[in-house]
């Protein structure tokens, strides 16, 4: 196992300071660098659908924070 060089804290902090854009890369990519194991993502995947009900206009001012 190798030691981190940044605190968990710091890369938060980091990624805050991106612009929005790469925000949403950062997350379309987090995946790829996490040890998740197939069935953990698998097991995302399908709860993502149970989500959908907040992908509407009255909440779309939420969808910034």
């Amino acid at each position: 196992m190798t030691v981190s060089r940044w605190s968990v804290e710091q890369i938060l902090g980091a990624v805050r300071d991106l612009s929005p854009e790469a925000q949403r890369e950062v997350l379309t990519r987090l995946p790829s660098v996490l040890a998740l194991s197939a069935d953990e993502m698998a097991w995302l995947r399908l709860a993502e659908p149970a989500f959908e009900f907040w992908d509407n206009p009255e909440d779309a001012a939420y969808d910034a924070l």
